[in-house]
């Protein structure tokens, strides 16, 4: 069976999008990074080894840089997400993963979570991850997957190296993701999506 997207529908989900929700600037590459090294910093010498996950480091792997038009940056720990926001300088939104573990039919899986703005919750999967490499992104090492590629074609599928903009993205529609519940109305009012300023 082969399955294509509705272009008209994704076009409207976009402007749609878009009307209710603005893109944001993209991102300064060197501002944003030091950021990224600073809270890596930060988390290091609390014991917690972050990675880079999703659009930063698809930009590591495909760029060898930020992805140009990114609006933020993305990395895991071992999901509830928190998106940090520096105080100083360029606010670049700096979205930190949760990583979970679990295990169905005997296989293990990882899966960090992602949430709409209508409270759809998602799970994004992942293999089992194999030890950490170290990856360069201007200047700063940082914990990347040894197997690149693998993880990269596994959310951004065969086409991966092809450049989509992000204002065009649609992050749910990942190929490793699968939606996983709901939250209410009030839970998303009081309990769901804060930005700390950091």
């Amino acid at each position: 069976m082969t399955m294509s997207r509705d272009t008209t529908r994704n076009k409207y989900l976009i402007f749609f999008r878009n009307f209710l929700f603005p893109p944001r600037e993209p991102i300064p590459a060197i501002e944003s990074v030091n950021a990224l090294a600073k809270l890596r910093d930060e988390m290091l010498e609390f014991g917690i080894f972050p990675f880079l996950n999703g659009g930063t480091f698809l930009g590591w792997y495909r760029e060898c840089s930020v992805i140009p038009h990114t609006t933020d940056m993305d990395i895991v720990n071992d999901s509830f997400e928190l998106t940090l926001i520096p105080k100083t300088g360029f606010k670049t939104p700096i979205d930190l993963f949760l990583m979970y573990k679990e295990f169905n039919n005997g296989t293990e899986n990882r899966w960090v979570g992602g949430l709409t703005t209508t409270g759809v919750k998602y799970k994004y999967i992942y293999p089992e991850y194999d030890p950490f490499c170290a990856g360069d992104l201007m200047g700063h090492l940082f914990w990347i997957t040894c197997t690149p590629e693998q993880k990269i074609k596994k959310e951004y599928g065969p086409y991966w190296y092809l450049d989509e903009n992000s204002s065009k993205y649609i992050w749910n529609a990942a190929k490793n993701s699968i939606e996983n519940g709901r939250f209410t109305r009030e839970q998303m009012k009081t309990e769901t999506y804060n930005e700390y300023k950091i």
